[in-house]
């Protein structure tokens, strides 16, 4: 594709990139990144690596430049983080001094500021009240853990931070399921709290804040783990079937009941591995045109299969559908390649 080709048809560009399913599952990954910021670490090297593994064939095949875009873009990748891994490291050193732990609390000014910190179950939200150097209100705003928790350990370190006035680290908790993450949340968010009444306190940069926050961000919990091989067995199912609508002649491989009642009529029945018709209509379904175009030198165009198969499908039919699809990628990957030697 050139920039000529974007300004012409740009309807035509964009119908082209959706009907390739690398595009496709990026754009997945995209919005399950956006949907849980804690798996963007994970979806962002899942999406390098599909690339990685796409462009590096393009590469063999045809030479294309794509692998070396992508290494580039690796490399200032690498160089970002490194980057603000260092000035996090500095940020953190400057903070062991003006954090309001223990005596630091004569750091902060009187007010009242919200924090928040992550807890067993999600995000957990405090108002913290400050007087005359003293924490003497303190208030949950989000509380998403166990009640178990919140009535006994985390409730014993608010009154002891109460009494105190200042912020300790909480004991060991009882034996409650999550007692120990729900505390430590607690407590950050007590921290971030403070932090903000302190004057000239160290902050991160905001390049460190935009590389780390756009491709690490937190680390990812089970919730957010378990919705992601949910949302991966959705896109899979929704793929497949997107796939055969977007390319014309094959949408209806997606009706296959895979009854195979049509390999009990065909003369064929099977050629290297793969059942006859039943194999390649799933291989249509699949989009791997180029196995299906392969493979289609052993039908004998019968139509027996049609015939027999209780919701009409024809085998021919779906076959010569993925060959025309074959040829049309084809033939757009050897225009791209004459364009890019003549450039």
């Amino acid at each position: 594709m050139t920039w000529s080709k974007l300004s012409r048809d740009p309807g035509g560009v964009l119908v082209d990139a959706l009907s390739t399913r690398g595009v496709r599952l990026s754009i997945y990954l995209v919005i399950a990144a956006a949907l849980f910021p804690s798996s963007r670490f994970i979806l962002a090297l899942s999406l390098l690596v599909a690339l990685a593994v796409v462009w590096g064939r393009e590469y063999r095949r045809n030479g294309s430049r794509k692998i070396h875009y992508l290494a580039t873009a690796v490399c200032v990748l690498v160089v970002a983080f490194f980057l603000a891994r260092a000035d996090v490291r500095d940020v953190d050193e400057l903070r062991l001094a003006r954090n309001p732990w223990g005596a630091g609390i004569e750091l902060v000014r009187d007010g009242t500021y919200v924090g928040q910190g992550e807890g067993y179950r999600g995000p957990i939200s405090v108002q913290v009240q400050v007087k005359n150097h003293r924490i003497t209100g303190l208030k949950t705003l989000e509380y998403p853990d166990l009640i178990s928790v919140q009535d006994n350990a985390l409730a014993q370190y608010k009154n002891q931070i109460l009494a105190t006035g200042r912020l300790e680290p909480p004991a060991q908790p009882a034996l409650f399921r999550g007692a120990e993450a729900t505390l430590t949340g607690y407590a950050t968010a007590i921290e971030r709290a403070l932090s903000a009444g302190i004057p000239n306190y160290p902050h991160y940069s905001l390049f460190s804040r935009i590389v780390l926050g756009a491709f690490i961000g937190i680390a990812p919990d089970r919730v957010a783990l378990n919705a992601l091989a949910i949302l991966f067995a959705a896109f899979l199912v929704f793929e497949y079937t997107l796939q055969s609508m977007l390319i014309p002649g094959t949408g209806r491989a997606i009706n296959c009941y895979n009854c195979a009642t049509c390999v009990g009529v065909c003369p064929i029945k099977e050629a290297e591995g793969v059942q006859f018709p039943m194999g390649l209509v799933l291989l249509t379904r699949l989009g791997d045109y180029k196995r299906v175009t392969e493979l289609s030198r052993y039908c004998v165009g019968c139509g027996r299969c049609a015939a027999k198969c209780p919701i009409g499908n024809s085998g021919p039919l779906v076959i010569s559908a993925a060959f025309q699809a074959c040829f049309n990628r084809k033939k757009v990957e050897e225009l791209e390649q004459a364009q890019g030697a003549a450039t």
